[in-house]
């Protein structure tokens, strides 16, 4: 049968709408939901089954003759309503073809330029073929995100050049990401003799996300820059040079300017969103949600020490057991978090904005220490080997001693306790063998105070 023909987006997407309520399964003509690894396989139904044409090998965007490709994204479904599941691949990264290429030029740009993204319900044990289409949407990216978008590009470039592939890291940009291809085989690159791992380009989790949401709740947030040209300088560097315009000032010259009257640790976030003109979260702000970047605000002591370490969201046990680092929650969230660190230190009895920079956790920190850290973390919960000893303090109240990689296991990352107390817990996949505990006191991942304080050396703090 010839290969169906449209004439224009508004004809494909009437296509498209027929499919809405229908499960992926009564469009398999070539039986694609057989093959289990074929993770383009929602993708070739929508192109087979609903839009009545073959599939190929051709580089080209899907539909040729209107320069638009095709995409499938699944949505979950949140406290605030639906998000898209993860990251959207959109083209395969060739290190020694895509140096020849400037943005507007490059394959990538070609696939992305004009997107139909199709929406389907992802729900955890319901198979592929049974999941419901529901939406979809033609994708065009507003001017300000191109300006990030085309910048994110050219870091990535930038990185091959510099025969840096091997040191690539999704959180290196904001929108646009590199992200591993498969299990991250590794293969050759231009300028360096070390190899690099596979990748993809993408539109990061945070940012199709955003989206996403966009389009299904018409939502709109606060723009740190919404006018701005990134032509001359990065959007890191213009958040930068705006709050160097406050370093050496007193947190009480901070609360006197901004008439911020407040005790609360959410305080120092507030300082940070003022000193941008921000009159919200700057957690929810248009810029941070799409490039999934938080603050992490320091205290440096008179000592010129850190007492804290750094906390990341808590471990799921059961998952974390379930699954291997290189695909794994842990690992995925070192890799596309993006951080804005902002300093205070304390000097003769006050305390003062000294430093801001961004920073991501770098490749091989993630891949040595994070991995050996996580490793270790799941042997412990899957050989039930979690309570080392019971010891008690003076009034007899028992308390465990656990086998999770303290401080003393690595110099970068540790886990320890992030409930409440030792009543917030949360299931173990197996019983600890020591007490029978079916669940045990929550824990996450922390940087370790030392490396956080490392970081902030390297980042030029200032004296």
């Amino acid at each position: 049968m010839k290969d169906k023909r449209y004439n224009s987006i508004n004809e494909v997407l009437d296509q498209i709408k027929k499919a809405y309520g229908h499960l992926f399964k009564q469009y398999d003509v070539n039986n694609r939901l057989l093959n289990d690894k074929n993770k383009g396989r929602l993708g070739q139904i929508v192109e087979e089954g609903i839009l009545g044409y073959g599939i190929n090998s051709n580089p080209k965007p899907d539909l040729e003759n209107l320069g638009v490709e095709i995409k499938t994204s699944g949505l979950i479904k949140t406290k605030k309503g639906y998000s898209a599941k993860e990251r959207l691949t959109i083209d395969s990264l060739n290190y020694c073809d895509i140096i020849s290429f400037s943005f507007e030029n490059s394959p990538v740009w070609e696939k992305m330029q004009k997107m139909l993204i199709v929406l389907y319900i992802y729900e955890k044990g319901i198979t592929y073929g049974d999941m419901k289409i529901v939406d979809s949407f033609y994708n065009q990216f507003p001017k300000e995100d191109l300006f990030i978008i085309k910048d994110d590009y050219n870091k990535i470039v930038k990185k091959i050049k510099d025969g840096q592939a091997n040191n690539i890291s999704e959180s290196d940009t904001m929108y646009l990401g590199a992200c591993t291809a498969g299990k991250g085989d590794l293969i050759k690159q231009p300028y360096s003799d070390i190899k690099a791992k596979q990748r993809k380009f993408c539109l990061k989790q945070s940012y199709f996300s955003n989206l996403v949401k966009t389009y299904l709740n018409k939502s709109k947030y606060e723009h740190i820059f919404p006018t701005v040209d990134l032509s001359n300088l990065s959007f890191g560097e213009l958040v930068v040079n705006e709050l160097s315009k406050f370093y050496g000032i007193s947190e009480e010259e901070i609360q006197n300017k901004f008439k911020i009257i407040s005790k609360s640790k959410s305080r120092y976030n507030i300082y940070i969103a003022r000193m941008l003109k921000i009159k919200g979260n700057i957690n929810e702000t248009n810029e941070f949600l799409k490039a999934n970047i938080k603050i992490k605000t320091i205290r440096i002591g008179s000592n010129s020490k850190i007492k804290e370490s750094m906390s990341f969201p808590q471990i799921d046990f059961c998952e974390l057991a379930r699954q291997d680092f290189e695909e794994s929650d842990v690992r995925d969230m070192f890799e596309n978090q993006k951080f804005l660190f902002c300093v205070y230190k304390e000097k003769n009895g006050k305390v003062y904005f000294d430093n801001a920079f961004f920073w991501n956790m770098p490749e091989n920190i993630i891949d040595e220490h994070v991995r050996r850290v996580f490793e270790r973390t799941k042997e412990l919960l899957l050989s039930g080997n979690i309570v080392k000893e019971i010891k008690y303090n003076r009034d007899g109240k028992p308390i465990r001693i656990n086998n999770f990689p303290g401080k003393s296991f690595d110099d970068y990352v540790h886990v320890r306790p992030h409930g409440l107390n030792a009543n917030d817990t949360i299931a173990l996949p197996v019983p600890d063998k020591l007490t029978g505990a079916k669940c045990y006191t929550k824990q996450c991942f922390w940087l370790n105070n030392s490396y956080v304080l490392e970081i902030i050396k390297n980042n030029k703090i200032r004296s």
